[in-house]
């Protein structure tokens, strides 16, 4: 059902607005200080504005490459950028251009011969459309990585986790890891209960609980970026 020995993880969401790029960062940050050499991809990112000078205002590819320490520059860890706050698929309807997947994977291989792990964020959850006839899951597949789903921890999280892991495996998509984040502030009585209900009902591993962190806190010092990072992700339970 899951395979603990993948050197390729596809970072998805129960939804939009999970934490996703937060916990790609965190799973990187710790993936590198094990001493083992990691690359960060984020295909497509929407939402990125145009500044005066004329570039483009990164978002979460920025947010990773700094907290991480990402050498490589920006256009190759978001090959793909759009304007509208919008799915990949409407944003390219509205602002025109084109998305390539071929291009996304080309750019991913690069990538790949340069570092011995990947993780590549997708942008919302599972079905979001890329393009016509390709959903954000679907890069998973192309390329044959394990996917880390990120859940929130309240109320309804069971249901929404259980739905995108079945739907995963019932596409030949490998499932590698749960991270549950807190990033709602939530608080209600299934918080406590949530992980250990989880755990009956699906043999995929749960990496990382990530306590609620404001917004601020997160854009704090690297260092303590990288020990949270090994306090809150288990690498033990997804790398051999």
């Amino acid at each position: 059902m899951f395979n603990m020995a993948e050197k390729i993880f596809f970072i998805t969401g129960i939804d939009t607005g999970i934490g996703k790029t937060f916990c790609s960062s965190l799973l990187l940050s710790a993936v590198k200080q094990k001493g083992l050499d990691a690359g960060y991809m984020k295909p497509v990112e929407t939402g990125v504005e145009i500044g005066e000078d004329g570039l483009k205002k990164y978002i979460d590819g920025l947010y990773v490459k700094t907290y991480c320490d990402l050498k490589e520059n920006l256009d190759i860890i978001t090959p793909y950028t759009f304007r509208p706050p919008l799915s990949p698929y409407a944003a390219l309807k509205k602002e025109g251009g084109e998305l390539c997947i071929k291009e996304i994977l080309f750019k991913f291989y690069e990538l790949n011969k340069i570092h011995d792990y990947m993780i590549v964020e997708g942008a919302g959850g599972m079905l979001v459309p890329l393009k016509r006839g390709h959903f954000m899951i679907d890069i998973a597949k192309y390329l044959d990585a394990g996917v880390v789903l990120v859940t929130k921890a309240g109320l309804g999280m069971i249901n929404q986790t259980l739905l995108s892991i079945e739907y995963a495996l019932s596409k030949g998509i490998k499932m590698s890891g749960i991270i549950i984040n807190n990033v709602l502030d939530e608080n209600d009585e299934s918080v406590s209960s949530n992980k250990e209900i989880l755990c009956e009902f699906t043999d995929v591993p749960i990496i990382g609980e990530i306590p609620y962190v404001p917004k601020e806190k997160r854009y704090g010092e690297i260092k303590a970026h990288k020990d949270f990072a090994l306090k809150y992700i288990d690498l033990e339970k997804i790398l051999l």
